[in-house]
């Protein structure tokens, strides 16, 4: 369950621009604050099944959406590559360093193939 919660968060993050506003505030709310369908509603003069169907639609959308742009897994990506690359540049070993500039020129490759 917290596993699927943080994969919206981070789905969110990534996509929450394509969201309307009411959208983005409805997922903010249950998300990021917590707050309860009941307390959603409540603030946003609404039924709590509104804000249930709200959330259940814009959670499909989300899968959607990486789905056909795959975003969240090319950031994972960019990221692990990066990580690896100053891990071993930062160990001083020559021989690691060079192994973590071509993990950086491997990435910057792919990166200019998109």
């Amino acid at each position: 369950m917290l596993e699927e919660r943080m994969r919206i968060i981070h789905l969110l993050d990534v996509y929450g621009p394509l969201l309307t506003e009411h959208q983005r505030k409805i997922m903010a709310d249950y998300y990021l604050e917590d707050l309860s369908l009941g307390e959603i509603a409540e603030n946003g003069g609404t039924s709590r099944q509104a804000v249930h169907d709200v959330i259940k639609r814009v959670v499909r959308s989300l899968e959607t959406y990486e789905e056909k742009l795959h975003l969240m897994e090319r950031l994972r990506y960019i990221s692990k590559m990066t990580a690896g690359a100053i891990e071993n540049i930062s160990t001083g070993n020559t021989v690691r360093i060079e192994y973590g500039l071509n993990l950086l020129r491997k990435l910057q490759s792919e990166l200019e193939k998109e």
